[in-house]
């Protein structure tokens, strides 16, 4: 029994995979204030979870981008490269 995977097949498994880790981490971000015991001030969490949903934003869109960002059929390559010669 051969399982035979195409590259595409494991980019998109990598980047759902990625995206939902990184999508569970911001939902514990944000559901922290509400269950933790102790009092959160709500004004300087807001602002630590705005700068860490925008570094994960930014992981997120670099990891995606060089997954996405490529051709993966052989003639889009050459396509998208004649109509980069103007």
């Amino acid at each position: 029994m051969t399982v035979r995977l195409r590259t595409a097949t494991i980019r998109g498994v990598l980047a759902i995979t990625i995206v939902g880790v990184f999508m569970l981490i911001t939902g514990v971000l944000a559901l922290y204030p509400i269950f933790t015991p102790s009092s959160v001030q709500l004004s300087a969490y807001a602002d630590f979870f705005a700068k860490t949903s925008s570094v994960y934003t930014g992981i997120i869109g670099v990891i995606v981008g060089y997954y996405f960002g490529r051709p993966t059929d052989p003639t889009d390559a050459a396509s998208s490269d004649s109509k980069n010669i103007d």
